[in-house]
């Protein structure tokens, strides 16, 4: 039987500074990818807010618009020849 060589305590120590130092880097690594996705998620979250105003205000043009559509469809030139317009008295439906 080949008797199992021992490690001096120097060894040892000096092994699980080495596996604490690439811990440590890969602690590192990770928290800098974590930092990345986050400022990422941040910029991506801020277009979004923007686009999401963007198209509120584009619906609110969109419905000003159509009722202003809608109200100038109520009114018509009177055909009689007066040049007068008239009030619609048909109902929505």
């Amino acid at each position: 039987m080949m008797a199992q060589q021992r490690r001096s305590p120097d060894e040892a120590f000096l092994r699980r500074v080495l596996v604490t130092r690439k811990l440590a880097e890969e602690v590192r690594e990770t928290a800098e990818r974590v930092h990345q996705q986050t400022t990422e998620a941040h910029r991506v979250t801020e277009i979004a807010r923007r686009q999401a105003e963007r198209g509120r205000e584009l619906s609110r043009a969109g419905r000003d618009e159509a009722r202003a559509v809608a109200e100038s469809i109520k009114w018509g030139i009177n055909t009689n020849g007066t040049g007068k317009g008239y009030v619609s008295t048909k109902k929505d439906e």
